[in-house]
């Protein structure tokens, strides 16, 4: 084997080259704060390091600015920030100290702890991520799975850049009834990623707005605006229809998102659901299509809202269920055809509120539909045009009677003819 004995100096010029590799990478460095600091109007403090940490009692008051430009940043549960300024999130590859930082995503871990109560610009072209940041050695009790990054915000967001979006990652993003969210776009945008795990959150103190600007994907903008009638929490993400695990059935009627939306509590909802013409199915057309929830197996209920634009629709008074496994709690658009139609074959008009008319799910979805029913000797006992679900075989005994309907997607389209029978029970038991 051979031997090489190199002289001392160039060792120690080895050494000194690593160090100064180091030093302007960053690598390794930190800052750790876990005390009471002020930075008054007009000033700004600047964190430069790779990892910058804040420990359990860190409180923070900041009425000037606090600039970030760390790829970790950790917040331990009862670290806090308030104040009337603002954390600017800058790409570390911009690091003014470090001017060989690699450019990166920003991973923040915020264990899930007291809601930031000041404005937070993100200016991270490469994204911030909710990540499960290494506890620095402070040994605080830290939560685990979903929460276990999870972010609560009562102040303000700004999506202040193209490209700066936000990465939920499997955690939660919780805005509280103070929280905002502004400047976001399809550029600037929240991924909930292909997976109910992980969701924007809002709580609401009363009825009000608030737009969900979420997608699968960056640049897969498929936001949700949400009105509630009263307050509660709402939980919103976002899939393609596999990964939903809740079958269309017919692919061709529908568009390949699935938004999944529960609440903290029941609450009465209006919604208003965006999505991209490129996950149209081939047989999909918003001016017939509507808001769908769904409900068993393949069965999905559509009520008729409005399409005010483009790849728009809503539909008001939607009760969101207070369970995130809930099969209420997953929407997606469907257009109408005849295969949207629900007949029923009997109907127990008895005064209960249940079951007391004729009601033919998907009706409503047509344009124009005609409904006439005649009995056994084939006598007319009933017609309408545009039928509203509202005949409740007043006057008529009980027994089979026969139905034929009429309807028409549109103006211009084809009329589709249903024909079948319709059984009448007053004394219906369960």
């Amino acid at each position: 084997m051979k031997q090489y004995i190199y002289p001392i100096p160039f060792i120690a010029s080895l050494l000194f080259l690593a160090m100064h590799i180091n030093a302007q990478t960053g690598a390794g460095s930190t800052t750790v704060d876990n005390s009471t600091v002020n930075i008054t109007a007009g000033t700004t403090e600047t964190r430069f390091s790779e990892g910058s940490f804040f420990g359990p009692n860190a409180n923070w008051t900041i009425d000037g600015t606090l600039e970030i430009y760390s790829k970790n940043i950790w917040i331990a549960p009862g670290a806090t920030f308030s104040g009337k300024g603002k954390i600017v999130i800058y790409n570390p590859g911009n690091n003014p100290f470090y001017t060989s930082m690699a450019s990166g995503a920003t991973n923040i871990d915020g264990n899930n702890g007291a809601f930031i109560n000041l404005l937070v610009e993100h200016r991270n072209d490469d994204n911030f991520v909710l990540a499960d940041v290494t506890d620095p050695g402070y040994g605080t009790t830290n939560p685990a799975g979903i929460l276990s990054a999870s972010l609560n915000i009562d102040g303000t967001i700004d999506m202040a850049v193209d490209r700066a979006d936000i990465i939920l990652n499997g955690h939660n993003l919780t805005f509280g009834t103070p929280g905002k969210l502004i400047n976001y776009s399809k550029d600037r945008m929240v991924v909930t990623g292909n997976s109910i795990i992980g969701h924007l959150v809002k709580d609401y103190s009363g009825s009000g707005n608030f737009v969900f600007p979420v997608g699968i994907a960056e640049n897969d903008f498929t936001p949700a605006t949400l009105t509630p009638a009263s307050a509660g929490k709402l939980y919103v993400s976002v899939q393609d229809n596999f990964a939903s695990g809740k079958p269309i059935p017919n692919q061709a009627l529908g568009m390949d998102r699935t938004w999944h939306i529960y609440g903290s509590s029941v609450l009465n909802t209006n919604l208003v659901l965006q999505h991209n013409s490129n996950t149209n199915g081939l047989l999909f057309k918003d001016t017939n299509a509507a808001i769908s929830r769904y409900v068993t197996g393949t069965k999905w209920d559509m009520l008729k809202g409005t399409n005010p634009s483009v790849g728009v629709h809503t539909r008001n008074d939607v009760v969101i269920a207070a369970d995130a496994v809930a099969n209420s709690g997953y929407f997606t658009k469907l257009a109408v055809s005849g295969t949207t139609l629900f007949i029923p074959n009997l109907f127990t008009p008895n005064g209960d509120g249940s079951n007391d008319s004729f009601e033919i799910r998907g009706l409503a979805l047509f344009a124009e539909n005609e409904l006439v029913i005649v009995n056994r000797w084939g006598n007319e006992v009933y017609k309408s045009n545009n039928y509203n679900n509202d005949w409740t075989g007043t006057g008529l005994n009980e027994g089979t009677y026969y139905y034929l309907i009429k309807v028409r997607e549109n103006s211009a389209s084809e009329l589709q003819v249903f024909k079948g029978w319709i059984t009448l029970i007053r004394t219906f038991k369960k």
